[in-house]
C-alpha cells in the first residue's frame, strides 16, 4: 500500500493556500464592484447585482475558511475540526457556493458588450475578472473535493474512520 502522507503534508498548504490566494482575489474585487455599485447606483442588470454580492461572500468565506484549515493543519491540531469529513463538509459547501455564484455572474454578463455603455454593466471588465476567477476556483475546488473523496475512500478501506486526521 502506498504510503500518502509526505504528498499531504506537502499539497495541503499549497492547495488551500492557492484557493486562499484566488479566494482573495475574487472578494476583493467583488467588494470594489459592490462598494461601486452602492456608489453610483444599481446596475441595470439585477443579477449581476446580486450575483457580484454574494460572491463577495462567497470570496471571504473561502479566504477565511482557507486560512483556518491552513492554520490546523500547520498547527498539528487533531480532532473532528482538521479531520477528513471536516475537509470534505467544508469543501463541498464552498464548491456549491463558488458553483451557484459563478454560474449566476457568467449568465449575466455572458452577452453582455463590455465595448459599448449600451450593456447596461458599467463594470463589465471587473465582472468577467470575477466570472474567470470564480470558475478557476471552482476547479480547483473540484479537483481537491477529488482528492478528498480519494483519501475518504482510503481511510475506510484501510481501517481508518473519517474523524481521523490526513496525515
Amino acid at each position: 500500500m502506498v504510503d500518502l502522507s509526505s504528498a499531504v503534508r506537502r499539497g495541503h498548504p499549497i492547495a488551500f493556500g492557492v484557493f486562499a490566494f484566488l479566494a482573495l482575489i475574487v472578494a476583493i474585487i467583488s467588494s470594489a464592484v459592490v462598494a461601486d455599485f452602492n456608489s453610483n447606483g444599481e446596475p441595470a442588470k439585477k443579477l449581476a447585482r446580486d450575483s457580484t454580492r454574494f460572491l463577495v461572500f462567497a470570496g471571504w468565506w473561502g479566504f477565511l475558511f482557507s486560512l483556518v484549515y491552513i492554520g490546523l493543519f500547520l498547527s498539528g491540531i487533531g480532532g473532528f475540526l482538521s479531520s477528513i469529513a471536516s475537509h470534505a463538509v467544508f469543501i463541498f459547501v464552498t464548491w456549491v457556493f463558488w458553483l451557484a455564484g459563478a454560474a449566476a455572474l457568467s449568465s449575466a454578463v455572458s452577452n453582455a458588450d463590455c465595448s459599448s455603455s449600451s450593456s447596461g454593466l458599467r463594470d463589465c471588465s471587473a465582472l468577467r475578472a470575477i466570472c474567470a476567477f470564480s470558475w478557476i476556483g471552482w476547479l480547483e475546488l473540484t479537483c481537491m473535493l477529488g482528492v478528498i473523496c480519494f483519501l475518504a475512500y482510503k481511510a475506510f478501506s484501510g481501517g481508518r474512520g473519517m474523524n481521523d486526521g490526513f496525515a
